[in-house]
């Protein structure tokens, strides 16, 4: 892993090339579905973005535990949190 590994971990450091994994996974989830989003092929409210979001966050979420990287965590933890619970909800109609 060179480079890509992280010295410090929370604990059990043998997990730690796996938890660098999800976390890039989870990165390529969120990024995909920012491309995809913006290029105009998905809405925002859309239930396939708000999974990827959830999906993406939640891998970004494991990474940020396993570094004891709090705020990271936090972030991560409250954006899952949020697509989530938006999944729960009937949709609105646009406000164009």
């Amino acid at each position: 892993m060179g480079d890509f590994v992280t010295k410090q971990v929370i604990g059990l450091p043998e997990l730690e090339p796996y938890s660098s994994i999800l976390g890039y996974l989870g990165m390529l989830v969120i990024l995909f579905a920012f491309a995809v989003e913006t290029r105009g092929q998905l809405s925002s409210r859309d239930s396939q973005y708000l999974w990827m979001m959830a999906i993406g966050s939640g891998l970004l979420g494991v990474r940020a535990l396993h570094t004891a990287e709090w705020a990271f965590f936090i972030l991560e933890g409250v954006w899952m949190g949020v697509a989530l619970w938006a999944l729960t909800q009937p949709p609105k109609p646009a406000l164009d």
